[in-house]
C-alpha cells in the first residue's frame, strides 16, 4: 500500500492537464522528493479500471500519479476501436492499454495481450480477475521473427524499458530467459480474422514482430498499427519498420506533442522536411486511410 504521504500527492498530481508528457511528469525528481519511494505495489485507477501499479517503477509511477501512461494513445484507441472488434495489445505491460481496450471492444469484442515478463505476468494476472475481465486473451510470450528463447534485460527501475536487442551496456537489469513465437503463428491458432488496431511497444524489437507477422499484414490486413521509433538511426525512411510496413501497403500518421487538443498528422516518410516524432500510426493505403484520418482528426 502506499504511504498516506503518497496518495496525498497523487490527489495533486492526477490534476495534470495535459495529453503529452505524463509519464514524465510522474517521474520527476520533485515529485519523488516530495511524496517519497517505496517497494509497495498499489491498485490505482486508470482508464478501463485499475491497474497494480509498482511505486518504484517508471510505469508503475505514471499509472499512481497521473493516471496514464500516455494520454495520447488512450485517445488515439477510443477514436478508433468499436465494440465487437478484435484488437492486440503487444508488450502489456502492466495492463494500463489493455484495459482501456477491453472496455472499448466490449462483452463482444475481444483483447490478446501479449507479455513475457514473468513479474509483470503476475501483475497482469491479478489485474484482470480484479477488474473481471472475460474478453482478454493472455499470451505469456515475446513475439518475434521465429521461434525459440530470448533474453529479455530489464532495467530495475523501469520494466517498461526491457528488451530484447537494447541494455546490453546496462549494468543494473535483470536478465531472464523468455519463449519467443511469431505473430502469424498466434493469429492462425486463435482462429483471428480481423483486426482493427495493434498497439506494439517492444523496445526497438518491432521490425521483428512484423517479420513474424508477415501473413497477417498481407491476408488480416490490421486497419490501424500504433508503433514507436525511438532510436531512429539515418533517414526515417530507412527504418526496418517503416520499410517493412510500407511493402505492405501501409501509410503513416505521426502522433505530435499536444497539450489541451488533440490531433494526429498526415506522415511522408520520404518528406525530410517533417518534423518527426517517436509515436505513428499506420494504416492501410486506400479508403481505410482517409477513413481513419477523419477519425484522429488528421488536417488534409
Amino acid at each position: 500500500m502506499p504511504v498516506i504521504r503518497q496518495s496525498l500527492v497523487a490527489n495533486i498530481t492526477r490534476l495534470y492537464p495535459f495529453y503529452s508528457g505524463c509519464a514524465r511528469f510522474a517521474n520527476e525528481p520533485f515529485i519523488e522528493k516530495i511524496a517519497g519511494t517505496n517497494n509497495e505495489r498499489a491498485w490505482c485507477q486508470v482508464p478501463g479500471g485499475e491497474v497494480l501499479a509498482p511505486l518504484n517503477d517508471y510505469i508503475g509511477r505514471a499509472a499512481f500519479y497521473v493516471g496514464d501512461l500516455d494520454r495520447k494513445i488512450t485517445w488515439i484507441c477510443n477514436q478508433i476501436v468499436r465494440p465487437g472488434d478484435t484488437v492486440l495489445d503487444i508488450g502489456a505491460n502492466i495492463g494500463t492499454v489493455t484495459l482501456w481496450l477491453s472496455k472499448l471492444v466490449g462483452e463482444n469484442g475481444k483483447v490478446h495481450a501479449f507479455e513475457p515478463n514473468p513479474e509483470l505476468l503476475k501483475i497482469l494476472e491479478q489485474t484482470f480477475e480484479r477488474n473481471q475481465l472475460s474478453n482478454v486473451r493472455l499470451h505469456r510470450v515475446a513475439l518475434g521473427s521465429e521461434e525459440g528463447k530470448l533474453e529479455l534485460r530489464i532495467p530495475k527501475i523501469n520494466a517498461g524499458a526491457a528488451s530484447l536487442v537494447r541494455n546490453k551496456d546496462l549494468s543494473n537489469c535483470d536478465i531472464v530467459s523468455v519463449p519467443v513465437r511469431s505473430l502469424s503463428t498466434i493469429v492462425a491458432e486463435e482462429g483471428i480474422q480481423s483486426i482493427r488496431l495493434i498497439k506494439i511497444d517492444v523496445e526497438g524489437f518491432e521490425a521483428e514482430v512484423f517479420q513474424g507477422g508477415q501473413e497477417v499484414l498481407e491476408s488480416i490486413r490490421p486497419e490501424a498499427i500504433l508503433f514507436e521509433l525511438n532510436e531512429i538511426k539515418g533517414a526515417v525512411s530507412e527504418q526496418p519498420v517503416i520499410k517493412i510496413l510500407r511493402d505492405f501497403g501501409y501509410k503513416f500518421f505521426s502522433i505530435p506533442r499536444c497539450l489541451f487538443r488533440m490531433h494526429l498528422e498526415r506522415f511522408n516518410p520520404d518528406d525530410a522536411n517533417q518534423t518527426v516524432g517517436h509515436d505513428f500510426l499506420a494504416v492501410p493505403y486506400g479508403e481505410c486511410y482517409e477513413s481513419i484520418a477523419k477519425l484522429v482528426k488528421a488536417p488534409v
